[in-house]
């Protein structure tokens, strides 16, 4: 076999051991650049699945503030129809203490409370709860010795108000 010459490297030791240590500090950066791209790929993952669970909460809070607002709505509407059926059968009863005045202020307090109605809330019909809202805007309290017709009336209002189904 043939000797070979030294080459330059193997005759100087501290040349060899700098590009030793330099290439080491390479593959190990390398190395850090890799593991810190995995950890982050991970972490984007971990947040991701936080992320959409976080946005399924949130649907189902939205559909549940839907459902509370749909339940305040049929509430609004049943206490509505409530005040207007009150302010009926306190009509007729002003009208037995012939205080005319009292019992057409209710009859305006009954048609304004209508007016706040809303009958997709309760399932109710648009034009029976129209008609029951004119009806009452459209009764009138007039001077009259014989009350009885128009307290009739004003109870019939209260009973057909009662009939709709959300006055209870």
């Amino acid at each position: 076999m043939a000797d070979h010459p030294p080459t330059q490297w193997a005759r100087n030791p501290l040349a060899t051991a700098i590009v030793g240590f330099t290439g080491g500090l390479l593959i190990a950066y390398a190395i850090g650049v890799w593991q810190r791209h995995v950890a982050l790929a991970e972490r984007d993952a971990a947040h991701g699945v936080v992320l959409g669970a976080k946005d399924v909460q949130i649907a189902e809070a939205r559909a549940q503030v839907a459902a509370v607002q749909r339940t305040l709505a049929a509430a609004e509407t049943r206490s509505a129809l409530l005040r207007a059926r009150i302010a009926l059968l306190l009509a007729a009863n002003d009208l037995d203490q012939r205080n005319f005045g009292i019992a057409s202020e209710r009859l305006k307090v009954a048609s304004e409370s209508m007016a706040l109605v809303d009958a997709s809330a309760l399932g109710l019909d648009p034009s029976s709860v129209i008609a029951m809202r004119d009806q009452i805007a459209g009764t009138t309290i007039t001077l009259d010795r014989d009350l009885g017709a128009q307290r009739q009336s004003v109870l019939e209002l209260a009973a057909r108000l009662e009939g709709l189904g959300g006055a209870r």
